[in-house]
């Protein structure tokens, strides 16, 4: 009986020493990651712009359950086949040095084009084995801003916020070496920053949707 006692004993912990093996703390991964982000403006009736998502990313471990990313990636953000229906008749009028009205800007189809450097921080929690969910921060930079209308290109980068902020929240799965994530971003600035921005986007905000795949190499 003792015997039998014992066996069984050495059995489950060897069970439990295997299962503590999910991550060795600090251990650290990096690698490409490659995918599609989709995004849209608040405040127009446009359609989704789907564009390309491509980066890099560091992680690491702290146990079985917990870790943290640190990712770079460049994405276009935007919306195309917009109509500003939010301005007024008086907001789209356009005067002359007088003050007589001489005519107004259209409601669209407008198409907004921003390009950013990206760096997102994400905190994992793994309920179990390869699978996790995280949460964090995507700080970006924009280096190119665009608003098109009856294929006349604007530069708008002076009218709008230099930096953008987005909380986000997701799922991740680890299968070998690839790792596999789908995230929403919740914006948390607006986008226009002068008052001729703020005549054209009003409090448009940017909503993030992504899809990505990354290759992990361990180097630690």
């Amino acid at each position: 009986m003792m015997l039998a006692l014992a066996s069984l004993t050495t059995s489950y912990g060897q069970i439990w020493q295997q299962s503590s093996l999910w991550h060795d703390p600090f251990d650290i991964y990096a690698g490409p990651t490659l995918g599609g982000i989709a995004s849209n403006l608040t405040e127009y009736d446009g359609k989704t712009m789907v564009s390309p998502y491509i980066g890099g990313f560091i992680q690491t471990y702290f146990n079985n359950h917990f870790g943290m990313s640190l990712e770079f990636a460049y994405t276009r953000q935007g919306t195309r086949d917009a109509w500003a229906n939010f301005l007024s008749d008086e907001d789209l009028a356009v005067y002359d040095a007088e003050g007589n009205k001489v005519g107004s800007r259209a409601r669209g189809p407008y198409e907004y084009r921003l390009d950013y450097i990206n760096t997102i921080y994400k905190v994992r929690y793994y309920p179990i084995r390869y699978f996790n969910v995280f949460a964090g921060v995507m700080a970006g930079v924009h280096f190119n801003a665009k608003c098109e209308l009856d294929d006349k290109s604007t530069d708008i980068i002076d009218q709008i916020h230099k930096r953008s902020a987005h909380v986000i929240g997701g799922v991740g799965y680890e299968l070998n070496n690839l790792q596999f994530e789908a995230y929403y971003g919740f914006p948390l600035n607006k986008l226009a920053k002068t008052k001729k921005g703020r005549q054209a986007l009003g409090s448009a905000k940017e909503h993030i949707i992504l899809l990505t795949i990354g290759y992990r190499i361990k180097i630690y």
